[in-house]
């Protein structure tokens, strides 16, 4: 009777107080550890792009123009020039190729200006090749073209009036991210511009 009773109290106890449910879960955990090593590796042998843009503005003048002053670019009477700077950064360990670009379909600016004009390109460090640009009408088109690690590009654009923008881009297997333009106290930076829309995010 005593045996009895002994197998019956172990049959009737609690699951996981058997060998077999901890003997599973020891396989399961081991399971989602080993998966979470191979995609830690996966990732850590496979990075993801990213890419930090920036679009912002000056005025040239800190004060309206009036009959005392005129300001004219290449014949062209300019009434409220600015000065738009468009900034691309890449903070991740990885280049950005030119075949990122997909179908080769650059990254576009479009400034709500009836004037506008590509006044120069720098590049940080001073040896990395910025992508090439070019203004058609009030768009500037960038790329496509190989973006460094820890690179940063930045276009100034001349303009004749306070400028909006929308950005959208084709860029594939990229984290493309706005970020704050400086601050429009220091007015050795430009402003943020009145309005982004329309940009698209991988």
């Amino acid at each position: 009777m005593y045996d009895v009773l002994s197998a019956r109290s172990v049959a009737s106890g609690p699951f996981y107080a058997t060998e077999t449910f901890w003997t599973a879960a020891g396989v399961a955990v081991a399971v989602v550890v080993g998966c979470g090593a191979i995609w830690a590796a996966f990732r850590a042998a496979h990075p993801r792009r990213r890419l930090n843009w920036t679009v912002g503005h000056a005025p040239l003048v800190r004060r309206p123009i009036d009959g005392s002053l005129e300001i004219s670019r290449n014949g062209t009477q300019l009434i409220n020039p600015h000065l738009v700077t468009v900034v691309l950064t890449n903070p991740g360990r990885r280049d950005i190729p030119s075949s990122a670009f997909d179908r080769g379909e650059p990254f576009r600016v479009r400034l709500a200006v009836p004037y506008a004009e590509l006044l120069d390109t720098e590049s940080r460090p001073s040896d990395a090749q910025a992508p090439p640009a070019r203004l058609r009408g009030a768009e500037l088109s960038i790329g496509p073209g190989r973006i460094g690690s820890g690179t940063t590009v930045t276009y100034h654009v001349l303009v004749d009036t306070v400028p909006t923008h929308d950005c959208s881009h084709s860029l594939l297997d990229v984290r493309v991210q706005c970020t704050a333009a400086p601050s429009p106290r220091d007015p050795a930076h430009p402003t943020p511009l009145v309005r982004t829309s329309g940009h698209r995010l991988s």
